[in-house]
C-alpha cells in the first residue's frame, strides 16, 4: 500500500482542483474512482507513466468538455449547427415578405377585367404578375398559366409568398391572389373592386379554392 500511497495523493488533490477549477461534463471526462483504479491495478513498473495518462485523460476531458457544453449544457450539439434546410426556409420567408409588403402597396387599386395599368386599373393575375415582376420574378399572365407552372403546394404547407387559387366565373383556375400567413391573401378582388384582404376560412373561397403554387425557392 505504501508503494501506491503518494500516487493516490497525488491523484486526489489533481482532481480536486481540476474539479474545482474547470467543471466538466461527466460524458467528456475520466470518473477519479476509475482512474484511481487503473492506477492502482498497474503492477508493471510504469506507475508514473499510467499516472501521466490519467491526468492527462482527465484534463483533456475538462477541456473539451467546457468548449463544447459551454453555451448551452443541455442542448444537443448538432442543433447548434445551422442546417442547409434553415437557411433555405428563412431566404424563402424574407422573399415571401418581401412579396407580401409590395402587394400591400397596391391595397385600393380599382378592378378592370383585363386591366394592366395601375392607373386605371388590374385584374387578379395582372396584379400578382406586377407583384412578382417587382420582386424579379417572370410569371405567366393570366390566372390559369400561373396555375399551370410553378411547383404546387398543399394548402396545409402553405407560405407567405405562394399563389392561392380558385375557380370562380370558369371551371379551372380563374382567380388568385398572394398567401399572406394566418389563413389571409390579399388580391385583386372583383367582389370588392379593389385590391383587398380575405381569409380562406370564408365560405365562397374554402368552397372554390382548388391549390397553390410556389414561385419562390
Amino acid at each position: 500500500m505504501k508503494t501506491y500511497r503518494l500516487p493516490i495523493i497525488l491523484i486526489l488533490l489533481v482532481t480536486l482542483c481540476v474539479t474545482l477549477i474547470m467543471p466538466t461534463a461527466a460524458v467528456m471526462a475520466a470518473s477519479p474512482l476509475d482512474a484511481l483504479g487503473q492506477t492502482i491495478s498497474s503492477n508493471n513498473g510504469n506507475s508514473s507513466f499510467n499516472l501521466l495518462n490519467v491526468l492527462l485523460g482527465m484534463l483533456l476531458g475538462n477541456v473539451l468538455g467546457k468548449n463544447t457544453f459551454s453555451q448551452n449544457p443541455s442542448a444537443p450539439i448538432k442543433s447548434l449547427i445551422p442546417t442547409p434546410t434553415d437557411s433555405k426556409l428563412a431566404v424563402s420567408s424574407e422573399k415571401g415578405n418581401a412579396l407580401i409588403a409590395t402587394a400591400k402597396t397596391y391595397l385600393g387599386v380599382p378592378y378592370v377585367f383585363g386591366g394592366e395599368s395601375v392607373t386605371t386599373g388590374l385584374d387578379c393575375s395582372s396584379f400578382t404578375q406586377l407583384v412578382m415582376k417587382e420582386n424579379g420574378i417572370t410569371i405567366p399572365r393570366t390566372a390559369a398559366e400561373q396555375y399551370a407552372t410553378g411547383t404546387a403546394v398543399d394548402k396545409a404547407n402553405l407560405q407567405i409568398g405562394d399563389l392561392v387559387f380558385f375557380t370562380t366565373y370558369k371551371p379551372g383556375a380563374s382567380h388568385v391572389g398572394f398567401y399572406m400567413g394566418k389563413n389571409q391573401f390579399i388580391h385583386e378582388s372583383s367582389a370588392a373592386k379593389q385590391v383587398a384582404i380575405n381569409s380562406l376560412d370564408e365560405t365562397y373561397y374554402t368552397e372554390h379554392y382548388i391549390g397553390a403554387r410556389r414561385y419562390i425557392n
